[in-house]
């Protein structure tokens, strides 16, 4: 989260790091992340935070150029969250990642509680409401993910969780500015939510036919880790692990296709580049770790395309479907999955 930049580079001479407060929030939550970061004299630093229920993170950051910076922060309840922050000063600053579970992170750090409330709002803060007749608070962002356009008419296919609460919404594709747009329907039991934007010339296609096979290679796109990796969007390739997701729910497949924070909601593509499945979450290292002693590797899930398609029926929206093609190349699947799908802003 913070740093302390050439912290005390005139101080290099006495102890060699330094201490500042930090403050943070996670999504919406009402409870208040406090803590300390400290820094070296090689640009790097460690940082410790609880909030008011015990649950405690810790993590690294480095310096990149000047006084910007990334890190990694990982909770005790399973959370891990990719951060970046700009200096105000060597030793104050401000800024933001995204969780494991797609919400948006927001930090300070040197700065106090009532300087943080411009960063962080004043639910998280504790600072006083907004007087009567004040403009309302500008959105801010609470979480990406992704989502891929599934007719001519402008539906946007993606999870419910993607675009939960959000007063705005925004999506890009390749090449294009933000535009706005709705939600159509969401399913939150199934995690699926259809939105409206402006029609795309290229839309994603559904396989028709042949069911899903264990070992069918599988190719998954999205826009994982905002702010962090290529905003071009990331491919990422591997095979149908298993037929059912966790305790053998039918509805998803298991996929060994890396999968990353903002990979949510989009589309998972069979070796002709149809859709199979909707990326939708992975297993906590973490979690498994503490409960087996081994440390997962690879276990990520989709939910099946046959559940989207029969929401989608439900909904009224209709969609493109295909029987099969010719096998295709990772790299030319990836060009196909880039040009139908979006990056999804959510702003609360």
């Amino acid at each position: 989260m913070p740093h302390l930049l050439l912290l005390l580079l005139a101080a290099a001479a006495l102890a060699g790091c330094a201490s500042v407060s930090v403050f943070g929030i996670v999504g919406d939550e009402d409870d208040l992340y406090t803590g300390s970061a400290t820094g070296y004299l090689d640009r790097s630093g460690t940082i410790e935070l609880k909030n008011a229920k015990g649950n405690r993170c810790s993590g690294d950051f480095a310096y990149g150029v000047g006084l910007t910076g990334r890190g990694l922060i990982a909770c005790d309840d399973g959370q891990r969250a990719v951060i970046s922050f700009t200096g105000l000063s060597s030793m104050s600053g401000f800024g933001s990642g995204t969780s494991s579970t797609g919400r948006q992170v927001a930090f300070t750090y040197g700065l106090s509680r009532e300087q943080s409330a411009r960063y962080l709002g004043f639910k998280a803060t504790g600072a006083t409401a907004a007087a009567p007749g004040a403009p309302p608070a500008a959105a801010t962002r609470a979480g990406t993910g992704t989502g891929f356009d599934i007719n001519r008419q402008g539906h946007v296919l993606t999870n419910a969780h993607v675009v939960a609460k959000c007063r705005e919404l925004t999506v890009s594709r390749q090449g294009s500015a933000p535009t706005a747009a709705s939600l159509v329907k969401a399913d939150a039991s199934n995690d699926l939510a259809v939105l409206i934007a402006t029609p795309s010339p290229a839309v994603a296609a559904f396989r028709a036919g042949r069911p899903v096979r264990a070992g069918e290679t599988v190719v998954a796109f999205g826009f994982p880790l905002t702010g962090m990796l290529s905003s071009g969007g990331i491919v990422t390739n591997g095979s149908v692990s298993a037929l059912s997701g966790l305790g053998d729910d039918s509805r998803y497949l298991q996929i060994s296709a890396p999968i990353q924070a903002g990979n949510s909601g989009g589309p998972l593509l069979d070796s002709s580049g149809n859709v199979v499945g909707i990326v939708t979450s992975s297993i906590r290292d973490s979690a498994v770790a503490r409960r087996t002693g081994a440390i997962p590797q690879n276990i990520n899930f989709a939910l099946k395309a046959d559940v989207a398609r029969t929401f989608l029926e439900a909904a009224g929206v209709p969609i493109e479907t295909s029987s099969g093609g010719r096998d295709l190349s990772v790299a030319d699947i990836g060009e196909k999955a880039r040009a139908f799908s979006v990056f999804i802003d959510c702003k609360r």
